[in-house]
């Protein structure tokens, strides 16, 4: 089992859930407020809806930038302060958002039968954390 080799290693095991639209999901704490975030090692930047940033006490910056996302569409972004993350008692990372527009991703997820989203985790994290996704198992690994 992975978990043998890696944990002796100093990885921290996160727990992941399948969605019904095959994605990997994980409930995380950002600055102490928990929430589900779509693990998406295709995604440069970690995201949160930009009607969460009270809920999740984010602190946006004033500028907003242009994202490009898998298609040609391009996504307006606020930046946001670092703000930490957490795996129950286990602090992770400081790490800044992007506030984005969510509802077109969610409304997908939501037709296929998956729970709604508060977030993405992408690269930016997963790379910081040196992580590694054992899908037999449905645990993230990171190297803290």
């Amino acid at each position: 089992m992975l978990k043998n080799i890696l944990e002796p290693k100093g990885y921290t095991s996160i727990r992941l859930k399948r969605t019904k639209s095959q994605h990997l999901v994980a409930q995380l704490e950002v600055n102490a407020v928990e929430g589900l975030f779509l693990i998406d090692t295709g995604a440069s930047n970690s995201c949160i809806r930009a009607d969460k940033e009270v809920y999740f006490e984010l602190i946006g910056k004033d500028k907003t930038l242009e994202l490009s996302g898998a298609g040609s569409e391009k996504l307006e972004a606020k930046p946001t302060a670092k703000s930490n993350i957490s795996y129950g008692t286990v602090f992770l990372t400081k790490l800044t958002f992007f506030l984005l527009d969510m509802d077109s991703i969610n409304s997908s997820l939501s037709e296929q039968g998956s729970e709604v989203i508060d977030g993405i985790i992408g690269a930016d994290f997963l790379k910081k954390t040196n992580a590694l996704i054992d899908y037999k198992s449905k645990k993230l690994f990171l190297k803290l």
